[in-house]
């Protein structure tokens, strides 16, 4: 039987937009002959949804300080999250229904978990049988509101998360599947080799002999960054600053103007850009904030990193798997986010040093075993 795969998202974070695409392809190279077609949960009309989970998400996180932990905490109870749910459930499980109907899916894989109760809804319209799974993408602390409904089928990355799932949320444990970690294969391949760093320094346009630090905060952006690239300035850093702004052109911006007023600060700007492995991998450490998909990627080239946000309870597990693998550092401060900079960068050590903590982070990221998962259903 031909398997046809709808994959439902939002627009918060790249995470679960990166996490669908490595998983269609990962499908699609396991059976050519799958469709998958990747729907936004959410139809254009629906502005209440669109300005709640995927504006509101944005400024809660970075804009509007203690937004995310209160919204967080609310969700933790039934109560809460039926109360983001209810506003919404008419028109976005009307809409699902109208696009199963057209689509005509035998499988439905959501990557969102505000999304989740309406399939549920929307399914129980439809005349055929359609399986569903809902992909949980934060790998270690996980919003109870993935876990809304009990009685569906659940991919989480953890056994922390799975943990959650059925001793927190009251999920059958048969309904919970520890899966590996949706990264794209560009992460997996081998480390450049010397040559090819400075291949790739020269081509965007890096001083092959400096030593680079990458500042990166996912699709949007990295709140705080401005601090940090300011500390360089005062302290006239010897290194080389890669700043990747995502979709903030404002940011972009204001950045190309502070390079071009302080041209031997070696800072060189980026907007939302498909080639943030190669910077990765030329890389000599990553400032970051603890989204898992960014941190994952890193962290599989065996670059260390400097933490300098995590959102409240959602991200923790994130900066403390870093931390306690001694990959990762969790500071806050812009003057001694500068200090740790400098002092990885000059210790002649450390990348012996570093070598055995990677070694002893075990991450699964083989994407066919999902595929595998989901083409036997």
């Amino acid at each position: 039987m031909k398997h046809k795969f709808l994959f439902l998202y939002l627009n918060t974070g790249a995470g679960h937009i990166s996490a669908a695409k490595v998983l269609a392809h990962a499908l699609q190279v396991q059976d050519p002959d799958t469709e998958i077609e990747m729907i936004n949960g959410f139809d254009k009309s629906n502005w209440f949804g669109h300005i709640a989970f995927e504006k509101g998400y944005n400024y809660a996180c970075n804009y509007i300080h203690g937004a995310f932990p209160l919204i967080y905490d609310i969700g933790t109870h039934h109560w809460g999250q039926d109360m983001f749910v209810r506003p919404l459930r008419f028109q976005t499980t009307r809409y699902l229904r109208h696009v199963f109907l057209e689509k005509h899916p035998t499988d439905i894989v959501s990557f969102h978990f505000a999304l989740t109760p309406f399939v549920k809804s929307a399914l129980r319209h439809i005349p055929w049988k359609v399986n569903f799974t809902t992909m949980v993408t934060d790998p270690f602390t996980v919003p109870h509101a993935w876990f809304y409904e009990k009685d569906l089928k659940y991919f989480v990355y953890s056994q922390e998360a799975k943990n959650e799932a059925v001793k927190k949320c009251g999920v059958p444990e048969s309904n919970v599947t520890v899966v590996p970690f949706l990264m794209n294969e560009k992460y997996r391949m081998p480390p450049f080799t010397k040559e090819q760093v400075c291949k790739i320094k020269a081509k965007y346009g890096f001083d092959p002999d400096k030593k680079i630090v990458l500042l990166v905060g996912g699709g949007e952006g990295l709140p705080g960054a401005i601090d940090i690239i300011k500390e360089c300035v005062i302290h006239k850093a010897k290194f080389a600053v890669a700043m990747v702004c995502g979709r903030d052109k404002a940011f972009k911006e204001t950045l190309d103007i502070l390079a071009a007023t302080y041209p031997k600060l070696d800072l060189h700007v980026f907007g939302f850009i498909d080639y943030l492995d190669e910077l990765v991998k030329i890389c000599d450490c990553a400032v970051i904030k603890a989204g898992p998909a960014t941190l994952m990627e890193v962290l599989s080239c065996r670059k260390p990193v400097i933490i300098i946000k995590y959102i409240h309870n959602q991200e923790l597990g994130n900066m403390h798997f870093a931390v306690n693998h001694n990959v990762g550092y969790y500071i806050r401060r812009p003057g001694n986010v500068f200090q740790k900079i400098n002092e990885l960068l000059n210790d002649t050590d450390f990348d012996i040093k570093m070598k055995k903590n990677f070694d002893s982070i075990d991450l699964n990221t083989d994407a066919g075993q999902i595929a595998t998962l989901l083409l036997e259903k």
